[in-house]
């Protein structure tokens, strides 16, 4: 059994969504629960037309969407399912049959493009970030047994509380990789270019290490796309 859990806000767009939803719901031995953040351009519809379960969470951050559906969770296997990465067939029956000891990991990454720095890019995420430093981004598709750790599992952070997840997963020990790829839209490398993006991405990393403020950093990263929702807080941290 397995919760699968997507935190979307005005995914519509992108033109995904539906397909995500319908190959999700397909899967045995599933449940699917999209948290939405008040979207208005039919997100929510989708997700009722494909059968998942919906929760609406107004302007609220990516963590808090995540949060949300792992306490509405029926399973104790989760997945965090990036709303904007499409998992291969053979993922969702690879990750069921996984052995019981494996306590969390995700998928390999691969970009819906063929481009040299985003071809680097998947492979460094897969070869260095995750197999050799253990964290792993949510465009991985995530997965948990969410009893391994303290609600919230997710630090409520507004940019980068993947790699604190997982700086909180990886002292069960490391994660490991399924073969089955999420592929992930490369829809900020296309409004914003490949190279500025890249280095847009290298800045933030270097903000995350100094400890600078998460909401001030997500407004610099969202700003003219809003692909991931609030950008302010809307409670004390």
């Amino acid at each position: 059994m397995l919760s699968i859990i997507l935190p979307t806000s005005e995914e519509m767009a992108l033109g995904w969504l539906p397909d995500t939803l319908q190959q999700l719901m397909s899967a045995p031995h599933i449940e699917c629960i999209v948290v939405d953040n008040n979207s208005r351009d039919g997100t929510a519809d989708c997700a009722r037309d494909a059968g998942c379960r919906l929760i609406n969470c107004p302007d609220s951050s990516r963590a808090q969407r995540l949060n949300v559906g792992i306490e509405a969770a029926r399973y104790e296997r989760v997945l965090l399912h990036h709303p904007r990465s499409r998992l291969e067939p053979t993922a969702i029956p690879a990750l069921l049959a996984l052995d019981r000891s494996i306590p969390w990991g995700g998928f390999t990454h691969a970009f819906d493009h063929a481009h040299p720095l985003l071809d680097w890019t998947s492979y460094y995420s897969n070869r260095i970030r995750m197999d050799r430093s253990g964290i792993v981004y949510l465009d991985h598709c995530i997965f948990f047994y969410r009893s391994l750790l303290a609600a919230p599992a997710v630090p409520e952070r507004y940019i980068f509380e993947d790699t604190a997840l997982s700086l909180r997963l990886r002292r069960l020990g490391p994660p490991r990789r399924l073969a089955p790829r999420a592929i992930t839209s490369s829809i900020r490398y296309a409004r914003n270019g490949v190279w500025r993006q890249a280095t847009m991405n290298q800045v933030m990393k270097l903000g995350y290490a100094a400890r600078m403020p998460d909401p001030w950093l997500n407004r610099i990263y969202e700003r003219g796309l809003g692909l991931n929702g609030a950008t302010r807080p809307n409670r004390p941290q």
